[in-house]
């Protein structure tokens, strides 16, 4: 299965969230964050062939928030900004907007001008990133579901059409417009799922699949939400949603209900207990082992 890369483990406000700013983490909670990053970003590699910018970014930030080597931070940081430069620099600009200020990022926080500095670094640019601009040249163009990939492309514009706007969360009344078209949004994933199941990879190819993602943690009612988990649920299960996706939903769905995570996808969510967690993740993951 192909490895859609998302930034899961810094969640920008304006792509991935309803309305949030970046937390305040004590430092306790810093530390089960980061751990978490680690645990998770390291579980997916091995189930991936490639390595990507956003895993680099996450290992990054994973060890910044550990408080461990700065040279090792420094040498990740750059080894993303190689991976894909542009998106790295995209990385910055959105993490500044959701953190408050560049100054304000763990990154800045740990290394001060030397974070400064490192942007400004030039980087010997590494082989294209796989994954970035997936292709689904494996699926036969007659599975795919060419009307429903329009929808969910569709559908996909309304859920940004004001998240994308620079003062969203700091205006109600685009908040307010947003919410209206995400109740739109979820009532119309419903029935497509109820049609045709989660729109995964085999129907409408590995971007509008997770676009589907997003637009589910965007659902404001949570009977609705609680409806719709299961077809994403099964989709990961039969291998046609990829897991960085997943895992963003069960903590989105975990955090709707409980209040909690499991995963770390969600600054400032407190997690559950670890027992639990492993009890989750049994539930949840494709040949997860107890440690």
């Amino acid at each position: 299965m192909e490895k859609i890369t998302f930034i899961l483990f810094l969640f920008i406000a304006n792509i991935l969230t309803s309305q949030i700013r970046a937390p305040k983490m004590t430092e306790e909670f810093k530390l089960e964050y980061g751990q978490k990053i680690l645990e998770n970003t390291t579980r997916l590699l091995s189930r991936s062939k490639d390595t990507t910018y956003a895993d680099y970014w996450n290992l990054a930030l994973a060890h910044c928030l550990l408080s461990e080597d700065i040279a090792k931070v420094e040498a990740l940081l750059l080894k993303s900004k190689a991976k894909n430069n542009v998106k790295f620099q995209g990385l910055i600009d959105d993490s500044s907007r959701y953190y408050g200020s560049i100054e304000k990022l763990p990154f800045h926080e740990m290394l001060g001008k030397k974070f400064i500095d490192l942007m400004e670094t030039k980087v010997t640019p590494d082989k294209a990133e796989i994954g970035q601009n997936v292709t689904d040249s494996h699926i036969p163009a007659k599975q795919l579901n060419i009307d429903l990939k329009e929808t969910i492309k569709t559908l996909s514009a309304k859920d940004q059409k004001y998240r994308s706007l620079s003062n969203f969360l700091q205006d109600q009344t685009l908040i307010e417009k947003q919410r209206t078209l995400d109740d739109a949004n979820s009532e119309a994933l419903y029935k497509i799922c109820k049609k045709h199941g989660y729109p995964g990879i085999s129907l409408v190819g590995s971007k509008f699949a997770s676009n589907a993602a997003v637009i589910m943690t965007h659902t404001n009612k949570l009977e609705v939400f609680s409806t719709l988990f299961p077809y994403a649920l099964k989709a990961y299960q039969n291998e046609d949603l990829s897991e960085n996706i997943f895992i963003l939903l069960v903590d989105r769905y975990h955090w709707r209900m409980d209040g909690k995570q499991i995963f770390g996808t969600q600054p400032g969510v407190p997690f559950y207990e670890e027992n639990q967690i492993k009890e989750f993740k049994k539930r949840y993951l494709i040949d997860y082992q107890v440690k």
